[in-house]
């Protein structure tokens, strides 16, 4: 079954639609133009165009349009976040560094102290190096900890990049199935040809697009749960240094 077949005979069912109630790429007309009868032929137009397999569900354009504009603003807010998160993963690596630094001196004051039998001072020092131990075993966690946000992040701005991409087609194909639509029998066989053939990539390409933002959707749902296991992994070691463990 053709798509031109599709739109010109649904289009013909419905010619007699007033034009604000005969978009049938938007999901309502206005609300000041909008009549129980515009609803409910807007209605049969969706149901006729379904029964044809129209794999891409019609939607307002927009609705399209906005979220075209919400994936922009939320890639950019992955981005920085992401670049605050890498910013902190270096603070956390440098502060690692130090504390390393702050071990191997805590074990040369140690060893001079055995060496002298020097045994309360020994203590004392056994102490700080246990707290310095548990303090970089902190510091780790949470370095590997903002490893994590970084690459969720990271995938965050490609899921919306991914998003935005896949509406952006979705706008084109509700522009080439208004055009197919609106093609009347003046055009020639050649130019509905192309039209039909343009609206039946776009929706291929739609559906490819949709596939990906699916697999990225996947994807940040996997990064959230390994960062709130890092998160209560570190919570855990908290807990056991706090606790003189």
């Amino acid at each position: 079954m053709s798509y031109r077949f599709l739109y010109v005979a649904v289009g013909m069912a419905f010619s007699a639609v007033p034009l604000a109630a005969q978009q049938p790429f938007s999901s309502r007309a206005p609300a000041s133009q909008q009549t129980p009868r515009d609803d409910q032929r807007a209605e049969h137009y969706r149901l006729a165009l379904d029964e044809f397999l129209v794999l891409v569900p019609i939607r307002a354009e927009d609705d399209i349009q906005a979220d075209i504009d919400a994936s922009r603003l939320q890639e950019k807010r992955a981005l920085e976040e992401k670049r605050i998160t890498e910013d902190l993963e270096r603070l956390a690596r440098d502060q690692l560094e130090a504390q390393k630094a702050e071990i191997d001196a805590i074990k040369a004051r140690l060893k001079v102290a055995k060496n002298d039998d020097r045994e309360a001072e020994e203590v004392v020092l056994e102490s700080d190096q246990k707290l310095a131990e548990g303090a970089k075993e902190l510091l780790e966690k949470r370095r590997d900890l903002r490893k994590e946000e970084a690459k969720g992040w990271d995938t965050v701005s490609k899921l919306a990049a991914a998003a935005r991409q896949a509406a952006e087609l979705e706008l084109e194909l509700a522009s080439a199935r208004n055009q197919l639509r609106e093609a009347g029998p003046q055009r020639g066989a050649d130019e509905l040809n192309r039209l039909e053939r343009r609206v039946n990539e776009l929706e291929k390409r739609t559906l490819e697009a949709q596939k990906k933002r699916a697999d990225l959707r996947a994807k940040v749902a996997k990064t959230e749960r390994d960062v709130v296991d890092n998160r209560l992994d570190l919570l855990k070691t908290r807990t056991k240094i706090y606790a003189g463990g």
